[in-house]
């Protein structure tokens, strides 16, 4: 489930630094009031990623059976944003199935069970609650008793801008833990040091937080504090702050 996860936010990442893009030539601007939904939100087993694009919101649903090893569902859902009850309402909607294959573990999605244009029987309506937690409300029964809390969107490998202090980081969400693993590689190839770390996300700052050690030295304990900037870029918050950008192809630092 890890690494499906893993896969989808990678994925979403490039088409998060896509839209950015659009915003940027003030295209077609957001909404204020929509603005809280684009985040990942998660649960154990399920993750919820939200984008916004052009004129209105790509949402994708990723539900873990539980009961089989890496089989589940994926919703994708074209909203928009409903300034009268601070919602998102979908216009259309999909939902496919999936399982691994035996042989490649690969994951293999099957026909939509359903696909097409939402009339008013049919919506489904993403809503926060006054925990700040995002509700997936499905008028055909998904989500139901569901409450997905903001997890921010870190997950990727990110490498140093130009200019900047070599730094690499791979960031992933632990579906397990409920929290970021996170592996930060500092330094050149002559002077290094990398560190594992646990990264807790604080939605009231934006921060991810992250407590762990050095690799190489099991004694030293490591901190540091993550936080993304209006262009989506990633701010180390070391000396001076160092900026990290997302990389999509997501190799390792070498």
């Amino acid at each position: 489930m890890k690494k499906i996860l893993s896969i989808l936010l990678a994925v979403t990442m490039a088409a998060v630094l896509s839209a950015t893009a659009v915003l940027a030539e003030d295209a077609f601007p957001q909404p204020e009031g929509g603005k809280k939904f684009e985040n990942d939100w998660a649960i154990q087993g399920g993750l919820i990623n939200i984008i916004y694009e052009e004129e209105g919101y790509r949402v994708l649903v990723d539900l873990h059976d539980g009961d089989v090893e890496d089989s589940g569902h994926l919703w994708e859902y074209s909203c928009y944003y409903h300034a009268e009850d601070d919602t998102l309402v979908s216009i259309s909607s999909l939902k496919r199935s999936y399982a691994p294959d035996p042989a490649t573990a690969q994951r293999i999605l099957d026909e939509a069970e359903y696909m097409g244009t939402d009339d008013a029987g049919t919506q489904t309506v993403f809503s926060i609650n006054r925990d700040g937690c995002l509700v997936w409300a499905d008028s055909r029964g998904a989500g139901e008793g569901l409450a997905f809390r903001s997890i921010g969107r870190f997950a990727g490998a990110w490498r140093s801008a130009a200019g900047e202090e070599p730094v690499w980081a791979e960031i992933e969400w632990s579906d397990i833990d409920q929290n970021y693993s996170v592996y930060l590689h500092r330094g050149d190839e002559d002077t290094y040091a990398e560190f594992s770390m646990t990264g807790e996300y604080h939605p009231e700052t934006g921060k991810l937080v992250c407590a762990g050690q050095n690799v190489d030295n099991d004694g030293e304990q490591y901190e540091a504090i993550f936080s993304l900037t209006a262009d989506s870029q990633l701010l180390y918050e070391a000396a001076n702050g160092i900026l990290l950008e997302y990389d999509l192809l997501g190799g390792s630092n070498g």
